[in-house]
C-alpha cells in the first residue's frame, strides 16, 4: 500500500510537470520579462547597482546570470527554469510534507502545487514568483520542523531559505519576517529557552547578511514613496486579490471569468473557515492555521502598507502561495466527506485545464513575433530605434541589440539606472535634442494611437515612409512601426 502510495505521487508529479510544460515553450516576451531576459547579460555586479535602482532583489537575476553563463541568453532555457521552480515546489509534497503531515496531504500538495488554476501561467513567467514560493514555503516547513525536533541542519536550513526568500521578492522578504517573528513569539510563550538562544543567533546571522542591501532597500522605499504604478482601486483591486489563485491571467482575464474564479475563491474560504473549526485539535491542525494565518497577515500588512504606500497587487500574491497550498492540502487530505475533496479538485482541474488551454493558443499564436520578423527583414544597420512606451520598446531592445536605440522618457521616471538593464543598445534620454544634427532612417516603435509620431515628428522635417501595425495575442501588445527618414 505504502508503495503504491508512492508509486501514484511520482506519477502525478511525472504528469503534472507534462501539463505545465505544455504552453513554456515560445520566446514571446513582454515587459517585466524582457527587464530579466536583458539584465541577465550583465555581470554580477552590474546587477546588483541595476537592480538597486529597480523595485526588487538581485538573487533571482544572479540566478538567471548562472544559466546565461552556461547556455548563453536563451529565452527558453529562462522560461523553462521557472517551470522548474515550479516543478521543484510540488516535489516538496513528496520530499517534505508527506514525511511530516502524512501520504495523503503530501500527494494533495502535489497535486494543488500543479493544478491550483494559477500554476500554470506563472510557469510561464521568466520572473522571480515561482522560486520565491519556493523558498518562502522551504522557510515555513523548516520552521514546522524545528518545533517538531531542533536540529543544526533544520536551522541552517531555515536560516538559508529565509535570507533566500528576502533576497528574491520584497513580498519574501515580508513573509520571512513575519514567519521569524512568530517563531520568535511563540519559542516565548512555550518557553524554549535553549530554541530561543539558537534562533537569536539563527536572526543576527539573517541580519547581517542582508544589511549589504539594505541601502538599495531604503532607496527603493524612498522611491515607492514617492509614486509608484501600483493602484488600489475598490472594487476590481479587492476582487483580484481573492480571485488570483483560481482566475487566468489578470492582465487579459475578462470580468466573467475573474467573476466566477470571485465566487468559486468565496465559497472554497468559507469551506476552509469551516474545516478548520471543526477539526480536532493536533499538532497538524496548528500549523495549518499558521499557514492560512500567515498568509492572510501578509496580505493584511501589505494592506495597511498600501494605506500609505500602495504595495498590494494580486500577482505578488503568488510569493506566498505555497502557505496557502500547505493548508488546503492537508484540509483535503482529512476530508470525511470523499466526495467534497472530489468536487474541490474536480473544480480546480477544469479551471486550470481552461488557463492552460487559453495560455496555449495566446502563447503559440502566429501573431506573436510577426512585428519581430517585419524588422528583421526591413532593419538596416545603420537605422535607429525610438519609443516612449517602454512596454513594447523593451520587447524590441532585447531583440535587436545591434541597433542603437533611446526610451525616449516623455514622463521623467526615476528609472534610468533601472533600464541600463537594456544597456548597451538602449539609452534613456528626456529629450531628442541629439538628432538634430542626425541624417538617416529611424523606426519609431508607436503605441497605438501614434502618439510618439504624431506628437514628436510629424510636423518636423522628418519623411514618412512606412507604418505597419501589427496586434499580438501573447498579452494583447499592439506596435504600430512607423519608419521615417531624415
Amino acid at each position: 500500500m505504502l508503495r503504491s502510495a508512492k508509486k501514484l505521487h511520482i506519477i502525478l508529479i511525472i504528469i503534472g510537470i507534462i501539463y505545465i510544460s505544455l504552453s513554456i515553450f515560445h520566446t514571446n516576451l513582454w515587459f517585466d520579462e524582457t527587464f530579466s531576459v536583458s539584465i541577465a547579460s550583465h555581470s554580477f555586479s552590474e546587477i546588483w547597482s541595476i537592480t538597486a535602482g529597480d523595485v526588487h532583489p538581485p538573487l533571482y537575476y544572479w540566478m538567471l546570470r548562472v544559466l546565461c553563463l552556461i547556455f548563453g541568453k536563451n529565452i527558453l532555457v529562462y522560461r523553462m527554469f521557472s517551470m522548474l521552480g515550479i516543478a521543484l515546489f510540488a516535489s516538496l509534497g513528496y520530499t517534505h510534507i508527506r514525511k511530516d503531515l502524512g501520504e495523503k496531504a503530501g500527494l494533495t500538495f502535489s497535486f494543488f502545487a500543479f493544478f491550483l488554476p494559477i500554476m500554470c501561467i506563472y510557469a510561464n513567467q521568466i520572473r522571480m514568483y515561482s522560486w520565491t514560493m519556493i523558498f518562502v514555503t522551504l522557510a515555513f516547513i523548516y520552521a514546522y520542523r524545528i518545533l517538531k525536533k531542533s536540529t543544526n541542519l533544520n536551522w541552517c536550513l531555515f536560516t538559508l531559505f529565509s535570507l533566500a526568500s528576502a533576497y528574491t521578492h520584497y513580498y519574501g522578504l515580508l513573509a520571512v519576517g513575519i514567519i521569524n517573528v512568530a517563531l520568535f513569539v511563540y519559542l516565548c510563550i512555550e518557553k524554549q529557552m535553549n530554541n530561543l538562544k539558537i534562533f537569536l543567533i539563527a536572526a543576527s546571522i539573517q541580519i547581517l547578511l542582508y544589511v549589504p542591501w539594505l541601502i538599495s532597500f531604503i532607496k527603493q522605499l524612498v522611491s515607492v514613496s514617492e509614486g509608484f504604478w501600483i493602484e488600489l482601486i475598490f472594487p476590481k483591486t479587492y476582487i483580484q486579490i481573492v480571485s488570483f489563485q483560481f482566475g487566468g491571467d489578470l492582465n487579459t482575464t475578462g470580468d466573467i471569468q475573474t467573476n466566477i474564479a470571485f465566487a468559486i475563491a468565496v465559497i472554497l474560504y468559507i469551506y476552509i473557515g469551516y474545516s478548520i473549526c471543526k477539526m480536532k485539535k493536533s499538532n497538524e491542525k496548528k500549523w495549518t492555521v499558521w499557514a492560512f494565518g500567515l498568509y492572510l497577515f501578509v496580505i493584511s500588512l501589505a494592506f495597511i502598507i498600501s494605506l500609505v504606500t500602495p504595495i498590494l497587487y494580486a500577482r505578488y500574491l503568488f510569493t506566498i502561495n505555497g502557505l496557502f497550498i500547505f493548508g488546503l492540502s492537508y484540509l483535503i487530505s482529512k476530508e470525511e466527506k470523499k466526495y467534497i475533496a472530489i468536487i474541490i479538485c474536480s473544480v480546480m482541474i477544469a479551471l486550470s485545464v481552461f488557463n492552460n488551454i487559453t495560455l496555449i493558443k495566446s502563447n503559440y499564436d502566429e501573431s506573436n513575433m510577426k512585428q519581430i520578423e517585419y524588422l528583421q527583414e526591413n532593419m538596416r544597420p545603420d537605422d535607429i530605434i525610438i519609443y516612449s512606451n517602454i512596454g513594447i520598446g523593451s520587447v524590441i531592445a532585447t531583440y535587436f541589440v545591434d541597433n542603437d536605440q533611446y526610451f525616449y522618457n516623455t514622463e521623467n521616471w526615476d528609472a534610468v539606472e533601472a533600464y541600463k538593464a537594456f544597456a548597451p543598445q538602449m539609452t534613456t534620454l528626456t529629450d531628442l535634442s541629439y538628432l538634430d544634427e542626425y541624417k538617416g532612417r529611424i523606426w519609431l516603435i508607436d503605441s497605438e494611437d501614434l502618439g510618439l509620431y504624431n506628437n514628436v515628428f510629424k510636423n518636423d522635417g522628418y519623411l514618412l515612409k512606412s507604418t505597419e501595425t501589427f496586434v499580438t495575442a501573447y498579452q494583447n501588445y499592439i506596435y504600430n512601426l512607423v519608419l521615417i527618414e531624415k
